[in-house]
Formats: C-alpha cells, structure tokens, sequence
C-alpha cells in the first residue's frame, strides 16, 4: 500500500465506509416497504414512527461526524462555528421526532430537506480540506437513496378514508 493510498484526503471510498453505509439503508426502505404492505393501521403507524425515528438517528449521528471532525480545527473561531453547525441535525432529528406524534408528512418533509442540507455542509467540508474527498461521493449517494427511501415511505403511507392526497 503506497502513502497515497491512506492519505485523508483520497479519493476513494474505504470498503468498510461504503459496505456500512450501504447497510444503513436496508432500514429505511425496509420500514418503507413494510409500512405500505403491513395491511393494519397501528402497525403501520408503528413502522413509520420506526422510520422516523431511525432517520432521526441516522441524522443526529451526521452531527456527531461534523462534530468529530471540528475536534481537529485549530482556528477557534472556525472551531466553534463548526461545533455549532454540527450541533442542528440533532435538534433538527429531535424535531422530527416529536411532530411525528402529530403530522408524519411534516416529520418526513423535516427529515428530507434536513438530510440535503447536511450533504450540502458535507460536501462543503470536502471542498475546503475539512473532510476527505471520498467522503462527499460517499454522502451524495447515500442521501440520493435516503431521499428515495423518505419518499417512497410518503408514496405508501396509507390514506385516510375519503381523502385524495398525503397524510
């Protein structure tokens, strides 16, 4: 293995980065998929609150990447900024949660437009030398599949009786 093979800043996703990332999604579009066909109301409810709430994790989890990375900032202004910005998708995720209770279409709207804000901040991260190349290829293609997956959970989620459009 040669030196730029290990460099930060490669471009190449690590396998371990990627199969585990690849994992992480068999959750949300397994509660996708199995909210749409469970055939009952409360278990279906369950799975989106399921859903919801494992987003919600995955994007407080998104924080801690920010937060883990700001440790190596040596300007403190750019420091606190940094521990700041990674400090919202945990409030953001927490959000969603709670209005889950109340409007599951708000919560997966929260959550959707949450996680391309956090691709945006990843993928600046990358471009100013905060975080490796890969890891914005890395982020980019498993938002992709997370927003498919929040849609596809709003496509099935069941309607109320007598109503055309989305809970």
């Amino acid at each position: 293995m040669t030196e730029t093979d290990v460099t930060p800043h490669n471009a190449k996703i690590p396998v371990s980065a990627l199969l585990l990332g690849v994992a992480g999604l068999i959750p949300f579009f397994g509660l996708a998929v199995w909210q749409g066909v469970a055939g009952d109301e409360l278990v279906a409810e369950r799975l989106m609150m399921g859903f919801v709430f494992y987003a919600a994790s995955i994007l407080s989890f998104l924080g801690g990447v920010g937060w883990g990375l700001a440790i190596n900032e040596t300007d403190p202004v750019q420091r606190g900024l940094a521990f700041s910005v990674s400090t919202v998708p945990s409030l953001i995720a927490w959000a969603a949660a709670f209005i889950n209770v109340q409007n599951l279409g708000f919560a997966l709207t929260i959550l959707g437009a949450a996680f391309l804000l956090q691709v945006a901040w990843d993928w600046h991260l990358t471009q100013i030398g905060r975080a490796p190349r890969w890891f914005a290829k890395l982020r980019i293609g498993l938002t992709i599949a997370v927003i498919c997956a929040i849609a596809l959970a709003w496509s099935l989620l069941p309607q109320p009786a007598g109503v055309g459009g989305v809970i």
